[in-house]
């Protein structure tokens, strides 16, 4: 049998992983293709992907298709970041007024969890806890893996913004916190795939044996959450656990979205392979999703991510929102801003999935630091506290 890890050997190996930079994006290259980089078009900075690891064009930018304030800059966010950065009002302007338009996004471009096809839905119903992570990671493996049937039947017009949103997913690289990189190699060792699809609903009773509350790789972690976010323990291993469940309620109904799977360095099936790449769609899409109401006419909220603002820093003195109006979506100042001040969302509102924060014992300033770690995968510079952004 072997011994239960002590909780000194397990937060030594946690505080090793954090000398390893936790904080640093993964380098290898997976279904969402390269990180972006920064190129000059028509007077403003846009982002396109270098390479992809399928055919979609790489020149292929979906700012060609946006319409940026001439205000607004981009550059590339810092590797501590996490793509959550780099738009930017110019440093040499007037600044933006509030109420000002920042950006002009097609309604088509966006993803969202009311844009279903007869396939999704049918993907979707066969999961066995429906949310709108599920759906809304359902119509993300679905826009990159489009059907020769659904290409076939498309117009020109269906045909660019298909290929459009495909080269945009592909450039999503950062999710939350959780990967080879930002585990260290004692975690990671003990990782099949990705944390997020490490573990399974039964782990309690797999490792009751070894007097351990769930899988290692997991529990490992949590000390390492625990360490670096300051919520308990027994907090971290919930919000890992929940994560975990989300991710095994789709993955079956789901993989039968991708059409073609990741190679990767672990071992695996093909099967295997395409359950990876539904937690890493999983991943990136809780990393980026909002809310939105996308019709005037209705109440019900869709659950959207949205080019520009999927990629906006973080804020509790958020100076951003979005508005549907018509065929468009557009990102709003919601109060003046100066010039040279980074365009900014507040991640806490973002939608999380149940269980995560969930009647905690913990201090607001703890549970959002989880939250935005977690979930987004934002480093400690970026959990500002009320007092820090009174307004």
């Amino acid at each position: 049998m072997c011994p239960s890890l002590s909780k000194a050997v397990i937060l030594t190996a946690a505080i090793a992983a954090t000398s390893y930079n936790p904080f640093i994006q993964p380098t290898t290259v997976d279904a969402f293709g390269v990180a972006p980089t920064l190129s000059r078009r028509c007077g403003h900075t846009l982002l396109h992907s270098e390479k992809s690891v399928t055919s979609v064009s790489a020149t292929i930018n979906i700012m060609d298709s946006i319409t940026l304030n001439d205000k607004i800059e981009l550059r590339n966010p810092a590797p501590d970041e996490r793509e959550k950065g780099g738009v930017e009002v110019a440093a040499d302007g007037s600044g933006i007024k509030a109420l000002e338009v920042l950006a002009r996004i097609p309604r088509n471009l966006i993803l969202a969890s009311t844009d279903m096809s007869p396939r999704i839905i049918d993907a979707v119903s066969a999961a066995r806890n429906i949310t709108w992570a599920t759906e809304l990671t359902a119509v993300t493996l679905a826009a990159l893996h489009p059907t020769e049937e659904e290409a076939a039947s498309s117009s020109n017009d269906d045909a660019d913004v298909m290929q459009i949103k495909q080269a945009w997913i592909q450039s999503w690289k950062a999710g939350g916190w959780g990967s080879a990189d930002d585990l260290g190699p004692d975690i990671a060792g003990d990782v099949v795939g990705t944390l997020l699809t490490t573990g399974s609903d039964n782990d309690h009773n797999v490792y009751a044996k070894f007097r351990m509350p769930c899988h290692p790789a997991l529990m490992k972690a949590s000390f390492g959450l625990e360490f670096l976010t300051n919520c308990t323990e027994e907090e971290a291993r919930a919000a890992l656990t929940t994560r975990g469940f989300t991710y095994r309620s789709m993955r079956d109904a789901l993989e039968g979205l991708v059409l073609e799977s990741t190679e990767r360095k672990s071992k695996g099936t093909k099967r295997d392979k395409r359950c990876w790449d539904v937690g890493d769609a999983l991943d990136r899409v809780m990393a980026r999703a909002t809310t939105l109401q996308l019709d005037a006419d209705e109440t019900t909220t869709s659950h959207v991510i949205v080019p520009v603002y999927e990629y906006l820093a973080h804020s509790l003195n958020a100076n951003s929102k979005l508005v549907s109006i018509d065929n468009e979506v557009l990102l709003v100042a919601t109060r003046d801003i100066e010039a040279g001040e980074s365009i900014t969302r507040d991640y806490t509102l973002a939608p999380r999935i149940v269980g995560v924060n969930d009647e905690s014992s913990a201090e607001a300033d703890e549970l959002a630091a989880l939250q935005l770690l977690l979930q987004f995968g934002l480093p400690p510079s970026a959990w500002p506290t009320a007092k820090d952004e009174s307004s």
